[in-house]
């Protein structure tokens, strides 16, 4: 769906920019001088009342789409930057994050861990991210996870049904140096 927007848009744009291009006269000075309208569509649109106010409107819904859509867009993006919760409800998160935090990183195997609290009042998710030992298993850390801390979390939260998204990243193991070869004698 993005990249059908994207050409869209690009096409649009490019369409613009040509028209825009074509009226300063980049592309001759008769392309420029010629009227937008033939003069078969302007008689047509002279002598039907109705033309121009169903251009308008039709030219109105589009653009109020395109501005609906956007504001979706950008609300969505900003639901998962930041929790769309009320003052104290986003000073217990923090406090209940803060202890999920301390708890996680005492998970063998874990090294390093990130919080975070996302989406709307009624749908939140919890996004835990998760720097792992290279010899860890992320199964068991997902196990003692999930059983321990993210549960007290969402207890802590009043929120049973919270879902929660574990995201792993393993951490690069340190190179060891080739060993020496033998000096031959």
């Amino acid at each position: 769906m993005r990249l059908a927007t994207l050409t869209t848009g690009l096409l649009v744009v490019a369409a613009g920019i040509g028209a825009l291009l074509a009226g300063l006269g980049a592309f001759g000075p008769g392309l420029a001088e010629r009227p937008l309208l033939t003069s078969e569509m302007a008689r047509y649109a002279g002598e039907n009342d109705w033309f121009w106010p169903v251009a308008g409107g039709i030219a109105e819904t589009v653009a109020l789409a395109g501005l609906m859509w956007f504001g979706t867009q950008i609300r969505a993006w900003t639901l998962t930057r930041r929790a769309a919760l009320d003052a104290p409800t986003r000073k217990l998160a923090a406090v209940a994050g803060g202890e999920l935090l301390r708890e996680a990183r005492h998970v063998p195997g874990v090294r390093d861990a990130r919080v975070r609290l996302t989406g709307s009042r009624l749908r939140p998710r919890l996004l835990v991210t998760i720097l792992c030992a290279p010899d860890a298993a992320p199964a068991e850390i997902h196990t003692d996870l999930s059983n321990g801390p993210v549960q007290r979390y969402r207890a802590a939260m009043d929120l049973d049904g919270l879902i929660t998204v574990i995201r792993f990243h393993m951490e690069d193991p340190i190179p060891t140096p080739p060993e020496p070869e033998p000096a031959i004698a």
